[in-house]
C-alpha cells in the first residue's frame, strides 16, 4: 500500500523500473499491456488498494470465467478501484456492487481488528461518478445480504470478488454467492492471509470445513475457490 502511494506521486516512473522493483522482469504479466495500463492508471488515481499481483489475479480469473455466462459481483467496493479494474474487462456483463458506501458496519471485536466506521471516506455518489463511463454496473447500498434483496433469486454468477474485511460480512458473502456460482465459476477474496483481517480466514475455514472444496492461496493476501460440479 505504501509502495503504491509513493508510485502514485511519481507519474513518470518507467514500467521497467516498476517491474524490477516488484521482481517481475521475467514474468508474462509484463506482456499484458491493457492490464498494466489499467492498473497503473488506477494507482495514479489513488484508488487502487490492491497490489499488482492481487489485481492480476482478479483480471486473470475474471477473463477466464466470462465464457461461463452469468453476472459478476463485488462485495466491499470502498472507493471503486477494484470495481473499475473489473469494469475494464467485463465486457457487457452485469456487475453488481455491494457496499454500505458509508464505512464498516458493526464488527465482532473478538474476531475482527477493524472498527465500525472504518473506510467511511467514500460515498455512493462518488463511486457512481467514478464508474460513470461503464455500462451495466448496478449499485446495491446497505448492509449485506439485505442489500441483495432486489436481485432475482435465480441470479447466477461466474466471478465474485469479496473484499469485506470482517468475519460476518465475508461469511454472509460466501453463504449468498457460493450456491449461486456457476460450475467452474470463481470467488476471489482479499485479506485471507492478511494479519489485520483475521475474520476473513475464519469465515472461509468455517464455511468450507465440511465440504470437498479446496481454496487456494494466491499472492499477496488473496485466496481463490473454484466451484466444482
Amino acid at each position: 500500500m505504501k509502495l503504491m502511494k509513493i508510485m502514485a506521486r511519481f507519474r513518470n516512473i518507467k514500467p521497467s523500473f516498476v517491474f524490477r522493483l516488484l521482481q517481475l522482469k521475467n514474468c508474462t504479466i509484463t506482456t499484458e499491456e491493457k492490464f498494466l495500463e489499467t492498473w497503473w492508471r488506477l494507482v495514479r488515481e489513488d484508488r487502487m488498494i490492491l497490489t499488482l499481483r492481487e489485481s492480476y489475479n482478479i483480471y486473470h480469473y475474471l477473463t477466464a470465467t466470462l465464457p461461463l455466462g452469468g453476472a459478476i459481483a463485488e462485495l466491499g467496493v470502498y472507493k471503486g478501484g477494484g470495481a473499475k479494474l473489473i469494469s475494464e474487462f467485463k465486457a457487457e456483463r452485469p456487475l453488481h456492487l455491494f457496499d454500505t458506501f458509508q464505512g464498516m458496519p458493526t464488527v465482532d471485536r473478538k474476531v475482527d481488528q477493524h472498527h465500525e466506521g472504518d473506510f467511511a471516506d467514500t460515498s455512493l455518489g462518488k463511486v457512481q461518478e467514478y464508474l460513470r463511463e461503464y455500462t451495466n454496473c448496478f449499485f446495491h447500498k446497505g448492509f449485506f445480504p439485505d442489500s441483495a434483496g432486489d436481485l432475482p433469486e435465480n441470479t447466477e454468477f461466474c466471478f465474485v470478488h469479496l473484499d469485506a474485511d470482517i468475519y460476518e460480512s465475508t461469511l454472509s458473502g460466501l453463504k449468498y454467492f457460493y450456491p449461486r456460482l456457476q460450475t467452474g465459476g470463481v470467488i476471489i477474496s482479499h485479506d485471507y492471509y492478511s494479519q489485520t483481517c483475521p475474520g476473513v480466514k475464519r469465515a472461509f475455514d468455517e464455511y468450507f470445513r465440511d465440504t470437498p472444496e479446496e481454496f487456494i492461496h494466491l499472492w499477496d493476501t488473496q485466496c481463490m475457490v473454484k466451484k466444482r460440479e
